[in-house]
């Protein structure tokens, strides 16, 4: 792009590089990921909780870059509860957004210095970044075309562990374009829009390209025989109610695909099910633990269904110390729940790419889940629930 872009041509492209990747599933679902603009001293940011797909010109909001990038340097440290991203962010608005924010990882879009910065949380490539070995795969199919980050937490931290990153790299190989967030996303860099577009491509062709030559994986690969209408209808109202609260049942949508299958029909999916949450995202939309419904509770009869599943539920928020957003049903798929119809088909299709995610992660040589403090921080932290209730709306 001409270095004499003005700022118009800028706000434009970085708007239709968002909308790019935001009406793309494969990169990113409901209000997940980021993306910004450089000009002059202005950082342009995405708002928190919008989603990219709904990005224009005027939605991106306006930042002065230097309070951000001070922010690396100063000392201290982010924590659940008291980072200081937010309060300088906000201070740092250029313009009256009311109380409406930008996003929480605008530290990092300021300290890269490229005119377009693209936060996306692709799929595919997450199965790379949730893969048990996945720095080394990465190392082997990228090199010193990419800088691999080991899991941080977001914000503050996140973004003084890619500044250290970076540096580190400067002394011994030219930038990389590319960062790869291990149980995150994808960061591509960049001064043009093409550029942008072609890398973020490639790099999912190449994930997809080890993936294909991986073993498959046992299990239902087709979807599952449909459930009897009534049997799945009288089986989500009971599930829709034991799950609400002050008498008002929750939203509750099926899906029997192949993936939903796949986690509820074999040994490798249920261990995936156990073995905890892959990413902020899932956390954030589908919940950290499915609810594990066995068959028999799920075939229980009429009379006896919403005793069943209610001590099902009360059995999973003991243990686990929530209520579940995704019931995994034993033999079928899998019910996704929600306030309303919105939030529910949200968590089905956050719920369906975290299972995609940890069938790419298997088939690369095994799953890395995020640790009980790596979740803890995401279902404690103020940004991510500011973020879940902008879906509730």
């Amino acid at each position: 792009m001409d270095a004499a872009a003005t700022a118009a041509d800028l706000l434009e492209t970085g708007a239709r590089l968002s909308r790019r990747f935001g009406e793309d599933p494969e990169y990113a679902r409901a209000g997940g990921g980021n993306s910004s603009v450089k000009h002059g001293g202005t950082l342009y940011i995405k708002p928190s909780g919008v989603s990219l797909a709904s990005m224009t010109a005027a939605s991106l909001m306006p930042l002065a870059l230097d309070p951000l990038l001070a922010l690396v340097d100063a000392g201290g440290e982010a924590s659940a509860g008291s980072d200081p991203v937010m309060r300088v962010a906000m201070a740092a608005r250029l313009r009256d957004e009311g109380s409406r924010r930008p996003s929480v990882e605008c530290v990092f879009h300021a300290l890269i210095p490229r005119r377009f910065v693209i936060h996306t949380h692709p799929t595919t490539v997450n199965a790379l970044t949730c893969a048990r070995d996945g720095e080394a795969i990465a190392r082997d199919l990228f090199g010193d075309d990419a800088v691999w980050i080991p899991y941080t937490d977001p914000g503050l931290p996140l973004a003084r562990e890619i500044a250290r990153r970076r540096d580190e790299r400067r002394a011994s190989a030219r930038p990389a374009e590319v960062t790869l967030l291990q149980n995150h996303g994808l960061i591509v860099a960049g001064d043009d829009e093409a550029a942008i577009v072609e890398r973020s491509e490639a790099v999912v062709a190449a994930v997809l390209e080890r993936i294909a030559a991986g073993p498959s994986l046992a299990g239902p690969s087709q979807p599952a025989a449909p459930a009897a209408t009534a049997a799945v209808e009288q089986l989500s109202r009971v599930v829709g109610a034991a799950l609400g609260a002050d008498g008002v049942a929750r939203s509750v949508v099926f899906d029997g695909s192949a993936e939903a299958a796949w986690v509820a029909g074999s040994p490798e999916g249920r261990a995936l099910v156990e073995a905890g949450p892959l990413t902020p995202d899932q956390i954030v939309y589908a919940g950290s633990w499915p609810l594990w419904l066995d068959a028999a509770a799920a075939a229980a009869p009429e009379e006896l269904l919403p005793q069943a599943v209610a001590d099902a539920v009360a059995g999973h928020a003991a243990r686990r110390g929530e209520v579940p957003v995704i019931v995994i049903v034993e033999g079928h798929g899998v019910l996704a729940t929600g306030a309303g119809p919105r939030q529910a088909e949200t968590a089905r299709q956050l719920y369906l790419d975290a299972i995609r995610v940890g069938r790419g992660a298997l088939a690369l040589g095994g799953v890395r889940a995020l640790t009980p403090a790596e979740g803890q921080f995401i279902q404690d932290w103020e940004a991510e629930a500011y973020r879940r209730n902008l879906e509730a709306q």
